[in-house]
Order: structure tokens, then sequence, then C-alpha cells
């Protein structure tokens, strides 16, 4: 395991780039896109990502640089065709393609690139998801698998492609996802970025009449996000709930695909003013998603987190209920930016999002 871990020890995202329904087609809230139904149009950000900040560089998350490329990641390579590795393997980083990632299945958008899991033979699917759960935690994974196989179409619809050439001292990027999933491992000359990482379970399975049916065992949607989140704001006294919450109603995400830059001032109830129990909550809700990335990787990140909590906040907005499509919430630092939302489009469901404002796609982005 030790040794695995020498080979791994190169930086990976759950990471997404930039895609469709984006800042500018939400509301001032930052909510749910203007057309919540058809096709997402992908546009690019007009604003240039900025350089991104050595892991020497003051708010540059302090990691060692990564020696090797992962085993694993080389090893699906092997397993391509020479046309496969055209489509799966792109010689520029990441900065260039800001519209790939999406919550939308492939027929609702077509900014994804890499290659289609349902195109793939056995051993090479089998390869590709060994690349990806050699970048996540086991519950990470498993939650992964989880959200593919509760989609309608199930793993067929997901996407590998990798950004940069493989290597320890130049960066590129895993990116992984499809609908409802978007995962990012940014690595090599230093660089450890596991963000944007989006994840979200679909709605539950409906009858033709548009009814709510039963779920099947296949698509029943895992329980996104945390339970943990919503205890964390149902603990919240009277005046902790002044103090969280929010203006304006959020139908989703605020920092979702689309939206790189233009965070909201940071706003909500200062860490400080939590007690003891609930300051160990919200370590724990941050733990739960940014460690969804394999231990390795998350660590350094969460180590960086934990030293600006005294500077971080947490808000809610709407009700704790994630039965109901106006609960809200978000924890929000000088890098560490969470959110969780509950949103109607398409049926009830829950979103879940991290992203670091300083080294989103391991470009500062943001």
């Amino acid at each position: 395991m030790q040794r695995r871990w020498t080979l791994l020890a190169c930086a990976l995202v759950l990471l997404t780039a930039a895609a469709c329904g984006g800042a500018d087609d939400t509301d001032t809230a930052g909510g749910l896109p203007a057309s919540a139904g058809g096709s997402q149009v992908c546009v690019p950000s007009a604003v240039a990502p900025p350089a991104a900040p050595s892991a020497t560089q003051s708010g540059a998350a302090d990691t060692p640089a990564t020696p090797a490329t992962p085993a694993e990641v080389q090893a699906f390579l092997g397993t391509l065709t020479e046309s496969q590795r055209t489509q799966a393997l792109h010689d520029d980083v990441l900065d260039a393609k800001r519209c790939s990632w999406s919550s939308r299945p492939d027929g609702e958008f077509t900014g994804r690139t890499g290659l289609r899991l349902g195109d793939l033979g056995d051993a090479q699917r089998a390869a590709a998801l060994a690349a990806l759960r050699g970048v996540l935690s086991a519950g990470g994974y498993a939650k992964v698998l989880r959200l593919m196989d509760a989609e309608e179409g199930g793993r067929d619809g997901f996407h590998i492609a990798l950004f940069g050439q493989p290597s320890g001292t130049q960066r590129w990027t895993l990116q992984f996802g499809g609908p409802h999933l978007a995962v990012h491992v940014t690595t090599g000359g230093g660089t450890v970025s596991v963000s944007p990482y989006f994840s979200s379970a679909p709605p539950a399975a409906t009858t033709a009449s548009g009814r709510a049916d039963k779920p099947s065992a296949r698509r029943s949607p895992s329980r996104e996000p945390s339970p943990d989140v919503f205890a964390l704001f149902k603990s919240l006294t009277i005046e902790q709930q002044a103090g969280a919450r929010l203006p304006g109603t959020y139908d989703d995400v605020v920092m979702g695909p689309g939206a790189d830059t233009g965070y909201p001032v940071r706003a909500g109830l200062p860490f400080p003013r939590l007690d003891a129990g609930q300051q160990a909550m919200v370590r724990a809700v941050i733990k739960g998603l940014v460690g969804d990335a394999a231990a390795e990787l998350a660590q350094p990140l969460l180590d960086l987190y934990a030293t600006q909590l005294d500077q971080t906040t947490i808000g809610y907005a709407g009700t704790a209920d994630p039965r109901s499509e106006n609960a809200y919430f978000r924890i929000d630092g000088p890098r560490l930016w969470l959110e969780w939302a509950s949103t109607p489009a398409g049926g009830l469901h829950q979103h879940a999002l991290y992203r670091d404002k300083g080294l989103d796609y391991g470009t500062g982005a943001g």
C-alpha cells in the first residue's frame, strides 16, 4: 500500500471545468439557471484564468511535489488504441477547456470530451474505473459508483479525459464526469488540487403521468448531501439562525457549471460564534465532501482549510429540510467554498459542490 501511494503521489482533483448554465444565467440570488429544461449552451468564460499558484506562494496549498504518474492512469492509457488515445489524451492543459462539464446528460450538453465508458471494451472500462478509484477515498469511490448506477443509462454515459501529458514534473488533469457528477484531478509540478467537485443524486424515477414512482433498486437515488449538513443547520439556536440566514432564495448552487469567477461576498454566521459541538460538525461536513478524494490528496487541503476556520462562515436560506426545494446551505472561507442545494429541476434532488477559490483546476481560476 505504501509503495502504491508513492506511485500515486501525484496530485489529483475532484475537479470540473466550467461549463454550461453559468453565472450569467442565474438570478441575483445565484439560483437556478433561467431555463430548467432543454439543452445547455456552452459559453466559455471571458476572463482568462490566472497562472497556477505554486506550492510556495502565499495562499497556495503547502503540498509536496509529486514525482510520479499514478500507475492506474498509465495502465488505462496502455489499454487504448491509437485512435482512442487521441480522444482521451489532450496535449493542452485544462485552461482552454472551460466548458467541459455539466450536471446534464449528453443529450442536453455537448461540451464533454474524452472517452465514453459505454464505448469502451470491458477491460478498458475496468481500467478507466481503476484510474478513478486510485484518486478517490473508498467512500468517495463508492459514492461515485452509486451515483452512476442511479442514472437511467447507468455507467455508460460517463466520460474520462486527460489534459496535459501525465507527468510528475508538469501539471496535468484527469477529468471524469457525466450527468450529476464531475470529478477532476490536477497534479504534477507540485500542484495538488481536488476541485471543483460536483455530485448530485438524480431525482427518483417517475411514471409516465409524471407522478413519483417507487424507485427501482438500480435507480434508487443516493442520499446527497450528507445528513450531517442538515443536522448542523438544525442545531443552530434562534440567534445563530438569524446570523446565518442569507438574503434571497436559491434553487441551485451558485458556483456550479459555467461559474468560475464572481464568488459572492462572504456572508453568514462566523465559525467562532458556533459552540464546540457545532464546530466539530462543521469540520466533519467539510471532510465529508473534500474527503471524497483519496486521503493523501485531500489531507493537505483539509489542513489548510482548518487554519482558516476563524475566517469562515456558514449560511443557509429557506429551510434545513432536504425535502424542501428551498433548502440551501453554504460554507465559505478564504479558500474553501462548499454548497448544497435542493433543486426542483427535473424533480426535487440535491446538488453538492466543492471548490477552492485559489486552486480550482490547479490553475487558481476564480
